[in-house]
């Protein structure tokens, strides 16, 4: 007897998911990039280049999940 759940079909990457990942990990690179500026940053900006950085990270982790709720079939 076998359990329902071994005959579910294996998700497979689209290309949407590929631009996705790729997109988020160039959003993380850029955002530890303002991150690591901020500290040699020109006298005055470094407050926003720090935060810049650290909001452009976290959407970067964000953005996958988004797209995942939105392309969810299930109710």
């Amino acid at each position: 007897m076998s359990h329902p759940v071994a005959k579910r079909p294996k998700p497979s990457l689209t290309p949407v998911d590929i631009i996705v990942f790729v997109v988020s990990l160039a959003l993380f690179v850029v955002g530890l990039y303002l991150f690591g500026w901020s500290f040699s940053a020109p006298v005055g900006t470094e407050f926003w280049v720090f935060w810049a950085g650290l909001l452009i990270a976290s959407f970067a982790f964000l953005l996958p999940m988004i797209y995942t709720w939105t392309k969810d079939p299930r109710p």
